[in-house]
This record gives C-alpha cells, sequence and structure tokens, in this order.
C-alpha cells in the first residue's frame, strides 16, 4: 500500500466521482481507477458502490476512510515537524476549533496582519475526536460542556443548534419548529468510539422528547449526507452549517426552544508550554475575543 493510493482514495471519496477526483489528482480517470482497484485489492474488499457517475463509500470504506485520514494528518504532521528541524524554527500557531469557525478565521486573518512571517495549520475536525489533545493546539475553540470540563478555557458565548432535514420534509414549511413536533422523528446523531453522544441527545433526553435514533455517525460528513438522502433529522451547530446551506437537497429551520443551544470556550496551552510567537497570538486573541479582561478569569484546568 502506498501512501499516493491513500490520498487518491481519500480525495475520490471526497468528491464521489472518479472524473472529478481524477481531474483534482492531476491523473487519468483509468490511472485513478487502477490505484483504487489496487487498493480494493490489497485490502480484500470493495470500498465503493457505484451508482450512475457517482461513488458512494460502502461500510468499508468509511470505516478505512476513517483511519486514511488519520494516517495521512499524522503524515503531514510528521513532515512539517521534520521540515522545521531541517530548516530551523518557523513561527507557526496550531489552532483547533469546533464551531465558531468564521470568528476564528477572522482572528487568524487579524493576527497574520500584523504578524506575516506566521503560519497557521486549523484543525475543524475537533467534534470527531473523542477528546482532543489540548496540548497539541496553540489555541482551542471548543463548546464548554462534560467532554471538554479538564480544559482551562474563557467563556465565549454561545451557538444556537438549527435542525436539518430533507428539504421535501413537511416540517422544512414550519419556522420555527416546535419541539413536540420532533417526537417519533427519525434522528441522525453524532457519536465517537468512546461512546459519547452529542449534546442534543442528551438534551432531548433532559426535556422528555422521543425522536427515534435511526443511526449514529462518527463524523460531520456522514451526518450531512444522511439527511440529504432524506433517513433522518439532524442537529447543526450554526457554526457548522455551512455544507448543510449548500446542499439543496437539506432545509435548515431554527427551534422555537433557546434550550437547544451550547456554550463556547476558548482554551490555550499551559504558558509554559507556548512559544513566544503563542504567548503573543494568546494575548491577542484574548483581546480579540474581548475576555480574558479584569474580573473575566478563565475556568477549570487541563491535567
Amino acid at each position: 500500500m502506498q501512501i499516493a493510493q491513500i490520498r487518491y482514495f481519500v480525495t475520490a471519496a471526497q468528491l464521489q466521482n472518479l472524473s472529478k477526483a481524477a481531474e483534482a489528482l492531476h491523473l487519468s480517470q483509468p490511472s485513478l481507477s487502477r490505484s483504487i482497484a489496487r487498493l480494493e485489492e490489497e485490502l480484500g474488499t470493495p470500498l465503493f458502490t457505484r451508482s450512475g457517475k457517482r461513488i458512494l463509500l460502502n461500510e468499508p470504506g468509511r470505516r478505512f476512510l476513517e483511519s486514511a485520514r488519520t494516517m495521512l494528518r499524522d503524515l503531514d504532521d510528521t513532515l512539517l515537524e521534520l521540515g522545521e528541524l531541517s530548516a530551523g524554527p518557523v513561527k507557526r500557531l496550531s489552532v483547533g476549533c469546533c464551531g465558531g469557525e468564521e470568528r476564528v478565521a477572522a482572528c487568524l486573518a487579524a493576527f497574520a496582519d500584523t504578524r506575516p512571517g506566521v503560519e497557521f495549520q486549523l484543525d475543524c475536525r475537533i467534534e470527531e475526536l473523542e477528546v482532543p489533545d489540548i496540548n497539541k493546539y496553540d489555541m482551542l475553540l471548543c463548546p464548554d460542556d462534560s467532554r471538554y470540563e479538564k480544559f482551562r478555557g474563557y467563556p465565549l458565548g454561545s451557538e444556537r443548534y438549527l435542525l436539518a432535514l430533507p428539504a421535501h420534509h413537511p416540517l422544512a414549511r414550519r419556522e420555527p419548529v416546535d419541539l413536540k413536533a420532533l417526537e417519533g422523528q427519525s434522528m441522525v446523531f453524532l457519536s465517537s468510539p468512546g461512546h459519547w453522544l452529542e449534546e442534543p441527545y442528551y438534551l432531548c433526553a433532559g426535556l422528555n422528547l422521543h425522536p427515534a435514533t435511526r443511526c449514529l455517525v462518527n463524523d460531520r460528513e456522514g451526518h450531512r449526507q444522511v439527511v440529504a438522502a432524506g433517513l433522518a433529522l439532524g442537529f447543526v451547530p450554526e457554526g457548522a452549517a455551512a455544507p448543510y446551506r449548500a446542499d439543496s437537497r437539506i432545509a435548515l429551520v431554527r427551534l422555537a426552544s433557546g434550550r437547544f443551544a451550547r456554550p463556547l470556550m476558548l482554551c490555550f496551552k499551559r504558558e509554559k508550554h507556548l512559544s513566544p510567537v503563542g504567548l503573543e497570538f494568546q494575548a491577542f486573541a484574548l483581546d480579540f475575543f474581548g475576555v480574558g479582561k479584569e474580573g473575566d478569569h478563565a475556568h477549570r484546568h487541563d491535567p
């Protein structure tokens, strides 16, 4: 198995079309097809099902995609670290977020204006991890809930959940949607290997709602595809809603209850672990987001 084969597979899985994937990879379609066929032969199982011009991941394909992305992320991180060792110190910041991507991007852009030589690594897939390693990030924007209770963070307001549903669903024409209308509806929830379920699942239980859990998925893209296919309804944080809005098969509607919102917090490594540019960015970010002022102290502590 070669690294190139894994990259080709991930690109094809993302685009769901061999012609588009081949074009993005600057390959001919027959070459890409042969590469994926060799990968499937080595793994001993097909990874896709064909539907016209589209290719869709089957269950082995979805499982392998998760591992493939992890392998490529680890490899890319290692290559960057090796590059830094050979070229000398590089001013690079690692930032993670779970929601609030637009706010984080605006902060990075503003900081880049003051420090044009700084490089950024932005990870927007935090919610797919059972618990992210805070020590991998100079700054992390994440929900203020039980999954992150050991982190040290500054309160950063909240973002509401929207209801994502197939565009043809009757509730798509009823906004805001009353929670009672969700009783018995088929729902999809995000989960992780550690048996974590996303917060809306527990909000429903706390409000004595009984939607039918139709399926569990372990990443946001799978969640979106399930809704788009008409299999179930799902809850989406406003900060993660852009791909849903861009999908004509999906409608996003507001919920009548203000309970369906999640508080956010801004976390940093311990100061002794931050580089000089990391310390500078911490001070800049606290000022940018308007937190960390006198009387507004961080709460909780990382391990």
